[in-house]
């Protein structure tokens, strides 16, 4: 028996760093993203006798996974890697309750080996599609559906590319956090405005208002990097600087910065103009939403 499974990366629009627990089960946090068409695909392969039998034949059980882009992308990728890895040994996604529990089950994973990140990225890969959570001792879940229009209009102006920056997100999580359990007022008030920030995107989103979008979108990071110098760099800054210049109207680093992929906003009909800019320095990340989530299959 050989079970395959695939769970999806996220780029994230608004919120991120709301949703470490350390933050969020005191204050509360909130999170806009979306699950993309980039994959970790993993399967494994069964004996097909087991007990006693199945040793004397010499048969193994085999795990394998890889994934479409690199960790350090910034796109949730190490995530995404753990709940392929839960739903290969749950071996049953029948419905949402079950990719809700592989979300949990894959942050908790996380817990336990001293990473120090949120569950955005879980829930994203388990659930898919374009998401609002919100964040404190459980998980809320609102699924956006937009309609293929206005999505379609609104993924016209994005554009994904890899900065060619390398990050360690977990050396930037140490710093933020130590600031913040020191009671750094500057780093409350980031986050209290980054989760306010993902909410008023929601609604804007769910307006169609892509201005607005655009606009929270720069608010975003410029809160981000209050966070700590580390979350941008003179490269990043030179990097979204030549995006602004070529037709991006909003710009910010995936994940938790340092590098990686910056997700670009441009006017309507520039990105073109933005991605021949960008595809002469580095890579252009063609993307659509998934708006399955984690999916396996069974042969």
């Amino acid at each position: 028996m050989r079970y395959e499974a695939r769970a999806p990366l996220r780029i994230d629009f608004a919120g991120g760093w709301t949703d470490v627990p350390l933050y969020a089960e005191r204050e509360g946090g909130a999170v806009l993203n979306a699950a993309i068409t980039h994959y970790v695909r993993g399967y494994v392969s069964k004996p097909t006798a087991g007990g006693l039998l199945g040793h004397l034949r010499g048969e193994r059980s085999y795990l394998s996974y890889g994934a479409d882009l690199p960790a350090g992308a910034g796109l949730g990728v190490s995530a995404a890697e753990t709940v392929t890895w839960v739903t290969l040994v749950k071996t049953t996604v029948a419905n949402d309750a079950d990719r809700r529990e592989i979300a949990e089950l894959a942050c908790d994973i996380s817990r336990r080996m001293g990473i120090l990140g949120g569950k955005q990225d879980e829930y994203a890969a388990a659930l898919g599609g374009i998401g609002y959570y919100t964040f404190g001792h459980s998980v809320g879940i609102e699924r956006l559906d937009l309609g293929a229009a206005p999505t379609e209009r609104f993924l016209d102006r994005l554009v994904l590319a890899h900065s060619g920056v390398k990050r360690v997100s977990s050396a930037i999580h140490e710093t933020v956090w130590a600031r913040y359990r020191a009671g750094d007022r500057d780093v409350a008030a980031a986050l209290s405005r980054l989760t306010t920030i993902a909410g008023e995107m929601r609604q804007a989103l769910s307006a169609a208002d892509l201005d607005s979008v655009a606009e929270l979108m720069n608010e975003n990071w410029l809160n981000q990097v209050r966070l700590s110098p580390a979350v941008t760099s003179p490269d990043l800054d030179a990097f979204i600087g030549h995006g602004m210049r070529h037709g991006a109207i909003a710009a910010k680093v995936c994940g938790a910065g340092g590098g990686g992929c910056v997700l670009f906003m441009t006017r309507a009909g520039e990105t073109g103009r933005l991605r021949a800019a960008l595809g002469r320095r580095v890579r252009v990340i063609d993307f659509s939403i998934d708006t399955y989530g984690v999916y396996l299959n069974k042969d």
